[in-house]
């Protein structure tokens, strides 16, 4: 007996097929930023860093505050960082994990200009991170790292 196979079960197996080639995809992309993650906080980096890349481990190394916001066609942020720590501590994955927000006084995100992906502050010392912010006719109230919020004064 001859079995032919039907133009809707071929495109439900082809449906099936694609949609587990991209969930397979998806999590091996997953998987490997992870891994990257994971295996970069395993090793010591060539300073000795301390590898930062969430908000619970900033709030455990770095004291920060906004030490400076200016107006202009943008505005300015200082913010500044002190180590207390003996060995440097680098924070990762800030603007390319879009990890660095600035909040008008609203609490609406406002589009972020200027932000380095990263920065090291070194042990025992203190270090001034600049960025930029457009919050159109508003004013800026906060900068958020990961989930750490620094209150901006009155600019």
């Amino acid at each position: 007996m001859l079995v032919a196979c039907s133009g809707e079960n071929a495109e439900k197996a082809a449906s099936g097929a694609v949609s587990k080639a991209v969930e397979l995809a998806k999590g091996a992309a997953t998987g490997a930023s992870k891994g990257v993650e994971e295996g970069r906080k395993a090793s010591t980096s060539v300073d000795g860093a301390l590898i930062v890349s969430s908000g619970e481990e900033l709030k455990a190394v770095l004291a920060g505050s906004v030490l400076s916001a200016k107006k202009g066609d943008a505005i300015q942020v200082t913010l500044g960082f002190t180590n207390d720590g003996t060995a440097p501590v680098r924070v990762t994955e800030l603007s390319l994990g879009g990890h660095v927000t600035g909040l008008d006084n609203e609490g609406y995100a406002c589009t972020t200009l200027q932000a380095d992906d990263e920065f090291t502050v070194p042990a025992k010392a203190k270090l001034k991170v600049d960025m930029r912010f457009d919050c159109a006719d508003k004013m800026l109230a906060k900068v958020r790292l990961y989930d750490v919020e620094y209150v901006v004064a009155a600019h």
